[in-house]
């Protein structure tokens, strides 16, 4: 039989874990915010749980200092904008539209405006924060170049690709792709016009291809096989007509 007071235990757990986890957003949140806004050194754990609503030691409660606030937050805005470059489904690849669709999903994760000011917030505090470095390169461009990997080998396996080293491709290939537009954002604070990614995220797949694909990749659907209907004689008859060399005269 169960009693009321049983009941109430595990739903008063429930919602304060409910509650704990709000808060613990809220203060992500802010911190984000503030960050973003006027700088890692520029906001105070005071400003940060004033925005959030709560109190200082609530704040404390959910993350031991500022630093360890900073390193939560790189982790989670990777994790919230992690939209995998490939997954492996089993189906026939075609290069090119594989190579764009993965192109396009890559450029998306960091050019736009608070992509743009995440990375210069990680790039100001790498040095002073190694943890927070090695966060970002983890669920970044690590798992960017992992799952670019996968998808060359994958290629590689019907043919469509001759990589000696996978790994160093997938990294060339993002470098293809993204170019200087991150950079060139950065430094003039303009974002790049629809007409330069598209011409960079072109540009990059056929350097790609050309330096990786191999030329004889999907010859084979265009020779037509021989008709069982031919003869002994015509089916021996080789598929290239040998040209006879004229004779000498001596």
């Amino acid at each position: 039989m169960v009693t009321s007071s049983s009941q109430a235990g595990p739903s008063g757990a429930l919602a304060a874990a409910g509650r704990s986890e709000l808060k613990h957003g809220q203060i992500l949140d802010s911190a984000r915010t503030l960050f973003l806004e006027v700088g890692f050194d520029n906001s105070s754990v005071d400003a940060i749980a004033r925005l959030a609503g709560v109190s200082k030691a609530t704040l404390y409660g959910h993350f031991a200092d500022k630093d360890a606030l900073l390193l939560a937050l790189v982790e989670d805005d990777c994790r919230r904008r992690r939209e995998p470059l490939w997954i492996e489904t089993g189906q026939i690849i075609e290069l090119e539209r594989d190579l764009r669709e993965m192109a396009r999903r890559f450029l998306s994760m960091f050019l736009d405006d608070r992509g743009l000011a995440m990375h210069r917030l990680i790039m100001s505090c790498a040095s002073r924060y190694p943890a927070v470095a090695q966060a970002f390169m983890t669920a970044g461009p690590d798992r960017c170049d992992a799952e670019v990997a996968a998808f060359l080998r994958a290629a590689q396996k019907q043919g469509l690709l001759d990589i000696g080293n996978v790994r160093l491709a997938a990294t060339q290939f993002l470098t293809l792709i993204q170019g200087r537009l991150p950079l060139t954002w950065a430094l003039s604070m303009q974002a790049p016009s629809p007409a330069e990614c598209r011409a960079q995220l072109e540009g990059g797949i056929k350097v790609f291809i050309a330096a990786y694909g191999r030329p004889t990749a999907g010859r084979k659907a265009a020779c037509k096989p021989v008709s069982k209907a031919t003869s002994g004689s015509a089916s021996k008859t080789p598929l290239r007509p040998q040209l006879k060399r004229p004779s000498r005269r001596r």
